[in-house]
C-alpha cells in the first residue's frame, strides 16, 4: 500500500521533505499558508541576498578609480532594487511550484491543523501514514517597542520598505541584523547597531568579530555592544531609543532582529501528543521523530541552527526515517554557517574556543587575504583563514574564513572533517594558483610550519 505522507510547512525543510517523499513513491501533500518557499525564499536568503548583491556592486563601482576606471555619480535606484529582488523571488518560487507539479506533490493552500488523527485545512480533511511538521519560525519582538508602528520594522518589514531610510537603528547585532546594517551602510544610510552581548556576531571567533567590526566601522556602522535598550518614544516622522547607559539614538526607522519564534502554536501539537520546549520549539529524537511514532519534525522549528540547508537535510532525513528507507540519526557534524556581510564570513566544524572547550589541545594555522593574489587583484585584501585542528592528532576540526568569496570556499573545509583529514593531508592537496581557496591550503600548512610564504 502506498505510504501517505502530510507535510505541515512549504519551507525549505518542508519542500524538500515533500519532494523526497515523492521521489521515494509516497503519496504527498504539502500543506502551506502563504507561499512555497517560506521564510528562506520569500523573506530571508533570496530576497537579502539579491539586495546584497547590489550593494556589494555599489561597493565595487565607487572603488573603481582605483582599478583604473573612472566612473562619474553613481545613483541608487532603490524601488529598483526592491523590484528585482521581488523578481528573483517570484522566479525562484515557480521554480519550487514547478517541481511539486513535477513530482506529482499535491499542494493545498491554507492553515493545517492536527485533528483527531488528520491535519484539517479548512473543510478538508487529510489523512497520513505518516506527519512532517516543518512549520518554520516568525520574527520576534521586544517589549516596549511597538512592531505595528509605522517606524518600526522586523526583517519581513524591511523587505517591503518604498524609500530609504536616512538613519537606521538595528537592535540586534546578530547575523541577520549585521547583514542588513552590511546592506544599508553603502547605500548611504546612517546604521546604528545596538547588541546587548558583549560581542556582535555571537558564535563567531572573537579574532574574527574584532577584525570585521574594525573593517565595517571604517564603512560607517556604528555599534554599541554589552548595551540594552530600555525604552523606545515613537513618533509620526521618528525615533529615539534610550539605551542602559543613558545614549540616545535617534533614527528615522527601527529594525529589530533579536532572533526567531517557532510557529507552533495553535496548531494542534500538542493534543497529538507532540512535545514543546518552553520557547515552543518541537521536541524530536536523534532520528527526527516526535513523542507521537507518527509525527516528525525538522527544520527552525525544533531549535538549534536556523539554516536554511540544515533545514533542508533535516527535511529529508526525517521523510526517509518516517518511510523506513536508509534510517539512519541525523548527523549535524558538517553543517556550514555562511554570513553574507562584507566581508563575508563562512563557519564550519568548531571554532577555537569551541574546540578547547571539547577537550582539545589546538593548533591553529592562518592565511591573511593580504598575502594572497586573487584577493588584492580583485580589491578585496582584507580578510583571513582560521583552520583549526587537535593538536596531538592533527585532525581537522574547524575552520572560519572571513573575505571576498568565503561562503564559497569553506565547503573544501567541510569535506575535509567529513572524510577525517588532517591539516598536513588538506596541505598535500594542490590547489590551483592564484585562487582564494588556496588560503585554506596555507593555512594548513602554516599550522605545521611549512608554508612556503608566511612566517
Amino acid at each position: 500500500m502506498t505510504p501517505r505522507v502530510v507535510v505541515l510547512g512549504g519551507g525549505p525543510a518542508g519542500d524538500v521533505a515533500a519532494l523526497r517523499g515523492a521521489q521515494r513513491g509516497a503519496d504527498v501533500v504539502l500543506v502551506e499558508r502563504a507561499e512555497l518557499g517560506g521564510t528562506c525564499l520569500n523573506w530571508g536568503c533570496i530576497p537579502t541576498k539579491s539586495l546584497l548583491a547590489t550593494a556589494d556592486l555599489l561597493r565595487r563601482i565607487r572603488r573603481a578609480g582605483e582599478l583604473g576606471i573612472r566612473v562619474g555619480e553613481v545613483e541608487v535606484d532603490f524601488p529598483r532594487m526592491m523590484e528585482r529582488k521581488e523578481e528573483v523571488v517570484v522566479a525562484m518560487r515557480g521554480g519550487v511550484e514547478a517541481a511539486c507539479k513535477r513530482r506529482k506533490v499535491r499542494v493545498v493552500r491554507g492553515e493545517g491543523v492536527l485533528e483527531d488523527g488528520a491535519v484539517r485545512v479548512g473543510e478538508e480533511r487529510l489523512e497520513y501514514d505518516h506527519l512532517i511538521v516543518c512549520v518554520g519560525t516568525e520574527p520576534s519582538g521586544l517589549p516596549g517597542i511597538d512592531l505595528g508602528h509605522p517606524r518600526v520594522v522586523t526583517s519581513n518589514g524591511v523587505l517591503r520598505l518604498q524609500t530609504l531610510p536616512r538613519r537606521l537603528l538595528v537592535i540586534g547585532g546578530g547575523v541577520i541584523g549585521c547583514e542588513f546594517a552590511s546592506l544599508f551602510a553603502p547605500l548611504g544610510v546612517a546604521v546604528t547597531v545596538v547588541e546587548v552581548l558583549p560581542q556582535i556576531l555571537a558564535g563567531v571567533e572573537p579574532r574574527v568579530v574584532r577584525e570585521f567590526r574594525r573593517l565595517v566601522e571604517r564603512d560607517g556602522i556604528t555599534f554599541h555592544t554589552g548595551r540594552k535598550v530600555e525604552k523606545v518614544d515613537h513618533r509620526d516622522d521618528s525615533v529615539t531609543a534610550t539605551l542602559d547607559d543613558g545614549t540616545a539614538i535617534e533614527a528615522d526607522l527601527v529594525l529589530v532582529s533579536v532572533g526567531r519564534a517557532a510557529q507552533t502554536a495553535g496548531i494542534g501539537l500538542e493534543g497529538a501528543g507532540v512535545e514543546l520546549t518552553p520557547r515552543g520549539h518541537i521536541v524530536v529524537d536523534e532520528m527526527l521523530r516526535t513523542a507521537n511514532p507518527r509525527i516528525w519534525a525538522a527544520g527552525d522549528c525544533i531549535g538549534g541552527l536556523q539554516l536554511a540547508h540544515l533545514g533542508s537535510a533535516e527535511g529529508a532525513r526525517a521523510l526517509e526515517n518516517a518511510l523506513g528507507v536508509g534510517v539512519r540519526p541525523m548527523d549535524r557534524t558538517v553543517v556550514p554557517s555562511c554570513i553574507y556581510t562584507h566581508p563575508e564570513i563562512a563557519m564550519v566544524g568548531l571554532g577555537q574556543e569551541a574546540a578547547k572547550a571539547a577537550g582539545h589541545e589546538v593548533k591553529v594555522g592562518q592565511a591573511r587575504f593580504l598575502g594572497n593574489g586573487k584577493a588584492v587583484g580583485e580589491n578585496e585584501p582584507d580578510g583571513l583563514v582560521q583552520l583549526v585542528s587537535d593538536a596531538a592528532s592533527g585532525e581537522i576540526l574547524g575552520a572560519t574564513v572571513m573575505g571576498v568569496h568565503a561562503v564559497e570556499i569553506i565547503h573544501e573545509v567541510g569535506v575535509a572533517i567529513s572524510e577525517g583529514l588532517t591539516v598536513d593531508e588538506l596541505g598535500d592537496i594542490i590547489h590551483a594558483h592564484p585562487t582564494v581557496s588556496e588560503l585554506v591550503m596555507e593555512a594548513a600548512e602554516q599550522a605545521e610550519g611549512l608554508a612556503p610564504y608566511l612566517s
